[in-house]
């Protein structure tokens, strides 16, 4: 396994959790504002409101395990790296080097 590959895979992870994150808070921006649907659709939130919670929690869900799944993704390289460079360590010692 390429520890590179597994922080860049989590970069890009993290780079769709900002945009991500992006529209989470543009969403709930809209809900907080009354004007958000003008005047012929104010009806509208009190409608969607119900919905929008539902949403939310689940994309706060959705956050919540890409976030360990890029620190999953960001510790398994470590591990990766710390293993390679032990057993590079113990070949060298095994075979008369230092």
């Amino acid at each position: 396994m390429d520890a590179t590959q597994l922080r860049r895979h989590a970069g890009r992870l993290r780079g769709f959790q900002d945009r991500f994150d992006t529209v989470r808070a543009a969403s709930s921006a809209i809900t907080r504002d009354d004007a958000a649907f003008g005047m012929l659709c104010s009806w509208l939130p009190a409608v969607l409101a119900a919905r929008h919670r539902r949403q939310e929690e689940l994309t706060d869900y959705i956050a919540e395990n890409l976030q360990f799944l890029i620190d999953d993704l960001e510790s398994a390289a470590t591990d990766y790296e710390s293993t390679d460079h032990r057993s590079a360590a113990t070949i060298r010692t095994a075979g008369g080097r230092t």
